[in-house]
């Protein structure tokens, strides 16, 4: 059924949503009511929605199922947020295993650190000054130059949650190499994209995928005309010929998600699972 909202200009319904975000996380606060470990409504507008614990359990289940994550297991999440796959990880990942993420939005680095780390002292979060339109635009630092703060072969398992649908292709090429090297040898990385193949395409074109990928620049589509890192879709192609030139391989298949409409699909965005070779 449609509702009086769909009628209302974009800035409107986000001016909307913010003020009403606002007053629930006032009135939480006034009333002590906060729940520990889970952040104030207005950060979904950052770093998404949906039930903050609900998704970060799900997403412990395929990294066990799907990658063989182990409890003491050493993991690096790139674009940590404000914790939701941290605490779906932190009564599972116990010491010698250990979990560091690397986080972009200084105030979500601040926040995990004091809710997640004073609880879990083998969780680590770690600012990374760089700028990004979408997520942290007054950061310095350029995203094709980044090295991660850690040395070779150091991590069992790196994960990236929506973070390359707000990357360009160079940047996504850059963090590609970036943890082909601080993967252990065998070592998996689990990704989420929103993937181009031929379906994708045709149902963006019907109008029947749930992002509006409406502007093409440099071979990839996005959602803002303004502020192409809102979100972005590469071509599954491109993507692949980055893992090759990486060298990480992936597992096939690919896991194709139901943002573009799919009726069979692993989970909401496109997922590739890839390996670092024994040998390279």
């Amino acid at each position: 059924m449609a509702t009086y909202t769909q009628y209302l200009p974009t800035w409107l319904k986000r001016f909307l949503r913010i003020s009403m975000y606002k007053t629930l996380d006032l009135y939480d606060s006034l009333l002590d009511r906060q729940e520990p470990m889970v952040p104030p409504r207005i950060t979904s507008l950052i770093v998404g929605s949906g039930n903050f614990k609900k998704i970060g359990k799900q997403f412990l289940e395929y990294f066990i199922k799907d990658v063989a994550l182990t409890k003491e297991s050493r993991v690096l999440e790139i674009g940590a947020g404000y914790g939701r796959m941290a605490v779906g990880l932190s009564d599972y990942i116990v010491p010698p295993g250990r979990y560091d993420g690397i986080e972009i939005i200084p105030d979500a680095v601040e926040w995990c650190n004091r809710e997640i780390t004073s609880r879990y002292s083998h969780f680590h979060f770690h600012h990374a000054d760089l700028e990004n339109p979408y997520s942290n635009p007054k950061g310095s630092g350029n995203t094709e130059e980044y090295e991660l703060p850690f040395e070779e072969n150091t991590f069992d398992f790196v994960f990236l949650t929506s973070v390359f649908s707000h990357l360009k292709p160079n940047e996504i090429n850059s963090y590609l190499y970036e943890i082909n090297r601080v993967l252990k040898p065998n070592g998996c990385c689990f990704i989420t994209y929103y993937l181009l193949d031929y379906y994708a395409i045709d149902q963006i074109n019907k109008g029947k995928s749930s992002q509006p990928f409406k502007y093409l620049y440099d071979g990839y589509l996005t959602t803002s005309r303004n502020t192409h890192e809102n979100t972005i879709a590469h071509p599954e192609e491109a993507i692949k010929k980055l893992y090759e030139e990486s060298k990480l391989v992936i597992k096939q298949p690919i896991l194709y998600g139901s943002w573009s409409g799919r009726t069979q699909y692993y989970s909401y965005q496109d997922v590739i699972i890839a390996h670092k070779l024994a040998e390279q």
